[in-house]
């Protein structure tokens, strides 16, 4: 019975391990490593790269697959116009997709006997979960008829609250945003108490959250951090009794270490996006594939004791012309393209040959 009424509700599944209800993340390439899927009713923390071009892709991404599966959107942010973000979310495809502009690949093979081609850097097969999720198309935009046909709220900022009576938080900014969210679960119905005839989910993103645009005046510059893992901490219990989940892109770079840990510690899902560009790593041919490093600090740890631990295997990710994904990073030996010199398996032969011992 309870199998069925998972999924009654579109773009849904049931955990086989644990029997959680899970939504796709958006990136089929990223589902896997959270376990098949997010967990409904969690908070998803992502640590932003330094410019947050790369964050702001897997978080439309979120958003993306939300409208196909004909979940409910609430998008918010201060930095860019929300209706503006979703205008320029990807364009659902049917098959996936690869980058035509990629003129390193037929130079990208190994030459040496054992070859690397033919195996998958992918983490897990992407089409095992395919029933709750979609390939997109990040060089075209989602049309105007999924837009126009879906249940979206938006949050600018621009509507705050003087009463600062019973506020804890010195921004007012964040007691209005997580008031207008509570209010959009009530409206809506996705409270797990309520009897909602067609159940749905309500997939809530938040850019940029505490960034340059959420700072307090300056006599309260240092309570500032507090009000981010506050809001975090508070968003998550909320969407504990929801039909709801998450995913907060935060500027990582503007706290200190102690702060992002509370703010981690507060969430349920934290990962992390390291850009290349700007740093040492830009230059370096081993990497030269790859955008950036990609970190799962942490997972979902619902109906558990302590939360899963991500694992050893280090990720990057990769931003083409159509598609993002993440992937396992696999360094090619250190080889050196030398015809004039042949490697040797003489004992002890002495020289110059790569090969003895």
């Amino acid at each position: 019975m309870e199998k069925k009424k998972g999924n009654s509700i579109p773009g849904s599944v049931l955990s086989s391990q644990n029997g959680l209800l899970l939504v796709s993340s958006g990136l089929l390439s990223l589902d896997p490593l959270l376990g098949d899927g997010i967990p409904v009713g969690t908070v998803v923390l992502i640590e932003e790269d330094l410019r947050g071009l790369h964050s702001k892709v897997l978080l439309k991404h979120f958003l993306a697959e939300g409208l196909i599966s004909k979940h409910s959107i609430f998008v918010a942010s201060q930095d860019v116009n929300p209706s503006k973000l979703v205008k320029e979310l990807p364009a659902v495809i049917e098959n996936d997709v690869e980058s035509t502009d990629n003129s390193i690949v037929a130079n990208d093979k190994l030459r040496i006997a054992f070859r690397y081609e033919n195996v998958s850097t992918k983490p897990m097969d992407e089409t095992k979960n395919k029933a709750i999720g979609h390939h997109f198309d990040i060089s075209k935009n989602i049309s105007f008829s999924d837009i126009e046909n879906s249940d979206i709220f938006y949050w600018t900022g621009q509507r705050i609250e003087t009463e600062l009576n019973n506020n804890s938080f010195l921004n007012p900014s964040y007691h209005d945003l997580l008031k207008s969210i509570k209010n959009r679960i009530k409206d809506g119905e996705f409270f797990l108490k309520d009897d909602r005839e067609q159940k749905t989910i309500l997939r809530i993103g938040i850019h940029s959250l505490g960034s340059a645009m959420w700072l307090p005046p300056r006599k309260s510059i240092h309570g500032h951090s507090q009000d981010l893992h506050m809001f975090i901490f508070c968003l998550r219990a909320l969407v504990r009794s929801a039909h709801a989940v998450a995913v907060i892109t935060i500027p990582s770079y503007l706290y200190d270490e102690e702060s992002i840990e509370r703010c981690i510690h507060s969430s349920d899902i934290a990962m992390k996006l390291q850009s290349f560009s700007g740093t040492e790593l830009e230059h370096n041919q081993s990497l030269q594939d790859y955008n950036g490093f990609f970190y799962l600090t942490k997972l979902a740890a619902i109906n558990s004791l302590a939360s899963k631990h991500p694992g050893t295997a280090e990720y990057v990710f990769k931003l083409r012309r159509k598609k993002f994904n993440i992937e396992v990073l696999h360094l090619p030996p250190d080889i050196q393209d030398d015809k004039d010199k042949k490697p040797s398996l003489m004992c002890g032969g002495g020289g110059n040959n790569k090969l003895d011992f």
